[in-house]
């Protein structure tokens, strides 16, 4: 039997998926499955066992990019012959590149007006929007069972576990100590960024400033990570700080993000994927919220700190704050330093 898993296409959804895509490894533990990803997320799968093949699909904008790179998506699909189609990733394409590779059972929840292109349809949990986003995902495996076998054991109280090979481990050590942090040192990864959202942003000088008094009061190394579109955040917050820091924004891969996160001895981050992949890692991980809904997408982990000022319009879930973006200004230095110094039993 070959199965294929569509991933979603996100770093955090991703790492909320993981706990279902164990419990999918497990179901179909004697068929091939083929776990199928955007680009910037496939290499977060590395070392996890999840699946026997990756394949990564088309990211390109524009018409005639994705018109193109559709094509090209179901041509190397379709050479796979899938029995079945299992997606994780909501979209009405997702469905429809299933649907013309010619996979033989497509599964999946009726988001996105694809109804039409399902062979088996996942019902929503009727409590799905008040739960973490890790229950939405474990239902798809637990509802797929219970059709398949006539029962599910799905275990639904997972949280999201990565690992990172000791060969990975040790390249990021190099590339650290290449930046004057060696072997040992405690070391503090900012995360200023947040793709498509200056909502979701916490200010430059406040993350600068939280990173000094590490720095200043327990001896912490500082880098700042994120994806290229977040290096004009990362340098702002370089240009404010004090101290020394080793700006690497833009300058890794999602697998090589993921060792260097794994020799993290704190991270603070907005709320964006880089969060879950170093909360799952069981990094401490402090996670700043404003817009968005914290019940839901926090990193699910005991290592994980949610800091938050609660105001009226908050979630509003707007990527640009239309009057004062009260509900990031309100969230102080010294909010973020207590949880930090809580989560590592200081």
């Amino acid at each position: 039997m070959k199965v294929m898993i569509r991933a979603p296409n996100w770093i955090g959804d991703a790492v909320m998926a993981v706990p279902a895509l164990r419990e999918m490894r497990r179901i179909f533990d004697k068929a091939h499955i083929t776990l199928v990803a955007r680009q910037w997320v496939a290499g977060l799968f590395d070392g996890e066992g999840l699946a026997d093949d990756l394949i990564p699909v088309a990211d390109k904008s524009g018409f005639v990019r994705s018109v193109g790179g559709f094509f090209r998506d179901v041509r190397r699909l379709r050479s796979e012959r899938f029995d079945y189609a299992v997606l994780l990733q909501n979209a009405f394409g997702a469905a429809l590149t299933a649907r013309a590779a010619g996979a033989q059972a497509i599964i999946g929840y009726p988001t996105d007006a694809r109804r039409a292109l399902l062979d088996h349809i996942i019902a929503f949990e009727t409590n799905y929007k008040s739960r973490h986003q890790v229950f939405y995902y474990l239902n798809i495996a637990s509802q797929m069972e219970e059709k398949l076998a006539g029962a599910s054991r799905v275990d639904t109280t997972q949280e999201p576990r990565l690992h990172v090979s000791d060969e990975a481990r040790q390249e990021a050590k190099r590339k650290l100590a290449r930046f004057g942090i060696e072997e040992g040192a405690k070391m503090v990864a900012l995360n200023p960024g947040a793709t498509n959202s200056r909502a979701k942003q916490w200010q430059t000088e406040r993350f600068a400033r939280v990173a000094d008094i590490f720095a200043e009061r327990d001896g912490f190394k500082t880098v700042i990570i994120g994806a290229a579109s977040d290096r004009e955040a990362a340098e702002a917050v370089a240009r404010e700080m004090r101290s020394h820091t080793a700006v690497l924004a833009g300058e890794t891969t999602v697998a090589e993000l993921k060792a260097l996160l794994a020799c993290s001895s704190l991270v603070i981050s907005n709320d964006t994927g880089p969060a879950h992949v170093s909360a799952a890692l069981g990094v401490p991980t402090v996670v700043i919220f404003g817009p968005t809904e914290h019940f839901a997408t926090r990193p699910l982990s005991p290592v994980a700190s949610v800091v938050r000022h609660p105001v009226d319009c908050s979630p509003c879930m707007l990527r640009e704050c239309p009057i004062d973006h009260r509900c990031m200004t309100r969230v102080e230095v010294a909010d973020v330093y207590r949880a930090a110094k809580m989560l590592l039993g200081d």
